[in-house]
């Protein structure tokens, strides 16, 4: 069982605690957001764009949905 697999289940059970599917699935877009805003930054293409915090909202909201829509369970 490969870690899509594992992603493809609506909980994940850490001991006793069960952690929703919707909230790994944000935290991941999260972190990718997060890396490909750290990445421009570095690269300095983030200069064109006007509001950076709004950006990295849609950027965090666009990778959640996509890996949602990847990784239905």
């Amino acid at each position: 069982m490969g870690f899509p697999d594992i992603l493809r289940t609506p909980e994940f059970r850490i001991g006793d605690f069960l952690l929703p599917w919707g909230m790994v699935i944000s935290s991941l877009g999260f972190l990718a957001a997060w890396l490909a805003v750290l990445e421009l930054e570095r690269r300095g293409w983030t200069r064109a764009i006007w509001h950076v915090p709004l950006f990295f909202v849609a950027l965090a909201v666009l990778f959640g949905c996509t890996l949602g829509l990847t990784f239905a369970p």
